[in-house]
């Protein structure tokens, strides 16, 4: 459950209602297939849905991980871009250190 809301940050609620409804939906087919189905055929049925679910699970991580690599990519480009069109400031000397404390008026002891 914990992975709608960090797939879905934005639409949380929606997330969470898609995941309710299929729920329901696969709770509506077990429950139609129940009384045709022997116990065997039903353990392969549901041991062939947890493959399913293992391996999309995993693909859903590995698609995560790539678009959070990409954001990664992207916001090192607009800094590098950023640092290229702001000239660099200069740096301090002692002298202009100097005259920014002679600036400083003690208004309180």
């Amino acid at each position: 459950m914990s992975l709608y809301g960090t797939l879905f940050r934005r639409n949380k609620e929606a997330a969470f209602s898609n995941y309710r409804l299929w729920e329901s939906t696969g709770f509506v087919i077990a429950y139609a297939y129940s009384t045709h189905l022997c116990a065997r055929m039903k353990l392969y049925v549901m041991l062939v849905v947890l493959e399913i679910g293992v391996v999309m699970y995993i693909v859903v991580e590995i698609l995560h991980a790539r678009k959070i690599r990409r954001q990664k990519e992207k916001e090192k480009q607009a800094a590098a871009l950023e640092a290229k069109k702001s000239p660099p400031e200069p740096e301090e000397t002692d002298d202009e250190k100097d005259d920014v404390d002679d600036d400083i008026i003690v208004t309180h002891l």
